[in-house]
């Protein structure tokens, strides 16, 4: 596959469990393989068994994709971070974007990354902002805007994920550096961002939306799950003990976290769509 000689070769890494819709596969890969930069890679994780219908479609752009395509299959589902661990360690490249297997990537996304990663020097992952829609890509319903500069990322960590995790290029040499991708419930990526930060890693964004992410209600009351609060907890006192966050800012948080995790699933949607995410 040819591409520009001042960009590196990279990955895409993507999961796919049982319950995940064929046709939405079938348009997330699509929007990979329509890039004005594309990868010389595909890792797809078989997060368990999954349906023929989702065979069907990954069989199909194994043969339309122009480059490698490594479709990896595991015997149970054990969660995204136990997918994307094992899936890291079949990357080829040393840049690796994240995808998911229901959004859709804009034309220029892996470009437009690629740029700021060849402009700057010792960037560990590249994020970029989030178009939320619900039936098509034109249907926006809100935005997960997130800071550009380390400094801004910094400070927005102590409350919320500071990157878009289906919309992060990242170095795999510092994702390994920082542990990789571990299981912690609904959190693995918001755990790797702390961490990456605890060992002074850069991380950036771009101020361009770079995925467009289908939501749905199950989103709103998948934030709620009270198993999560443990692991909130746990990543806050990582934070605070690593000093990304002080003892009045952990506390603070702890107590916007029980809140979000108690309070009913409309006024969680409601809160999200209208200040969080409008």
């Amino acid at each position: 596959m040819t591409m520009p000689n001042d960009y590196p070769p990279f990955s895409v890494l993507m999961s796919v469990y049982k319950s995940d819709n064929p046709n939405y596969l079938d348009f997330a890969l699509k929007s990979i393989e329509q890039q004005t930069v594309k990868p010389n890679e595909i890792v797809l994780v078989e997060d368990g068994p999954i349906s023929q219908e989702l065979h069907e479609v990954i069989k199909k752009h194994t043969k339309l994709f122009e480059g490698n395509f490594k479709n990896i299959r595991l015997k149970t589902n054990n969660g995204l971070g136990v997918a994307l661990k094992v899936g890291t360690k079949y990357i080829s490249n040393q840049w690796i974007a994240r995808m998911d297997s229901d959004d859709y990537s804009v034309p220029d996304r892996f470009e437009k990354q690629l740029k700021i990663i060849t402009s700057q020097s010792d960037i560990s992952a590249v994020g970029g902002q989030v178009a939320e829609f619900v039936t098509n890509i034109n249907n926006v319903i809100g935005y997960r805007k997130v800071p550009v500069e380390k400094g801004l990322i910094s400070d927005f960590i102590k409350w919320r994920s500071p990157i878009n995790h289906p919309t992060v290029m990242l170095n795999k040499k510092s994702l390994i550096n920082a542990g990789g991708y571990l299981p912690y419930g609904n959190l693995e990526d918001y755990f790797l961002w702390a961490r990456m930060l605890s060992k002074n890693m850069k991380l950036y964004n771009s101020n361009d939306v770079l995925v467009h992410m289908r939501v749905d209600d199950g989103m709103y009351e998948r934030r709620g799950k009270l198993k999560n609060i443990k692991f909130f907890y746990a990543l806050r006192s990582f934070m605070y003990r690593n000093s990304l966050i002080n003892l009045k800012e952990m506390i603070l948080g702890d107590f916007i976290v029980t809140v979000n995790i108690i309070i009913p699933g409309w006024l969680r949607k409601i809160i999200y769509q209208r200040v969080l995410h409008k």
